[in-house]
């Protein structure tokens, strides 16, 4: 099964700055305590080596999440899929996806507006390919815009 929460999140943050590995945080309605993100992997070549801030607009009913997300694990282990945030070198998809494969819950997928999405940092040289010609630039705050 697959999970799309997408319309549960309330806000998070997902980070890349360590090569192979994506950590975080994610909160989401209906679920009591913050969702712990440790996943192996990278995300796209768009933003491999940042971090993503993630801002999201639940107005449903707490009983509504509560049940949507009831078995959805407060710690995501497992594998990331793709992360993008859309941006040019597009290498997936034009526009914010997230996806890993967990180890408690199998596949999970975000697809997020680009304007709940905003990419922190550059890439460290350590990131390996990126597309990006501006390494080592002082860190940026990119909101993505539709």
């Amino acid at each position: 099964m697959t999970w799309r929460p997408t319309k549960y999140l309330v806000e998070g943050e997902l980070d890349n700055s360590k090569p192979g590995k994506v950590t975080g945080r994610l909160r989401f309605a209906g679920l009591k305590e913050t969702v712990a993100v440790d996943l192996e992997g990278d995300f796209d070549r768009d933003i491999r080596g940042r971090k993503l801030r993630l801002a999201g607009c639940y107005k449903g009913k707490s009983l509504e999440a509560e049940d949507a997300m009831e078995g959805f694990a407060e710690r995501q282990t497992g594998t990331v899929g793709h992360i993008t945030a859309g941006l040019d070198p597009k290498a997936y998809a034009p526009h914010p996806f997230i996806e890993w494969v967990s180890d408690c819950n199998d596949r999970v997928v975000l697809m997020p507006e680009p304007d709940q999405v905003t990419v922190i940092g550059t890439v460290p040289a350590s990131a390996g390919p990126s597309g990006n010609e501006r390494c080592g630039e002082a860190a940026t705050e990119r909101r993505i815009s539709s």
